[in-house]
């Protein structure tokens, strides 16, 4: 018996890299990027000073091994186009106890990506309900 082919389940290819981000909404600063479709790449901000319209989290060492400043992660997904960014930085990474910040945030996106529509399943119950309906009639 041959195998069935599984349905793909990613939304987007996992990383793990810091990349300058050119867009307008970024205006140049450092990304977090954690993930990457054909088109664009998903990714937090981070910053040196916070927006109060943006939540962010105070991180406890700057992810630049060469800046000493006090370093902000916006808590606040961005879906750019890939052509903002530029090529990504070496040795920068975030602290230890930084990273359950960090995947949690990832983590909460993911729900709230993947997650189907409200009342999805009692509707589908409804359109199969109707389909075996229509299917008796026919007989």
């Amino acid at each position: 018996m041959a195998r069935r082919k599984n349905k793909q389940t990613r939304k987007y290819k996992p990383r793990n890299e810091f990349r300058r981000n050119n867009s307008p909404t970024a205006g140049g600063h450092y990304n977090y990027v954690f993930g990457e479709t054909e088109t664009h790449y998903k990714s937090l901000g981070l910053t040196t000073h916070p927006r109060d319209d943006i939540r962010h989290y105070p991180l406890h060492k700057n992810p630049n091994p060469k800046d000493d400043r006090q370093a902000y992660l916006q808590l606040k997904v961005l879906n750019t186009k890939k052509n903002y960014f530029k090529p990504s930085e070496k040795n920068w990474s975030f602290a230890k106890e930084d990273m359950p910040v960090v995947r949690h945030r990832i983590k909460e996106y993911k729900k709230s990506v993947n997650r189907k529509p409200k009342n999805w399943y009692v509707n589908k119950r409804k359109w199969n309900s109707q389909k075996k309906n229509e299917h008796k009639k026919d007989r």
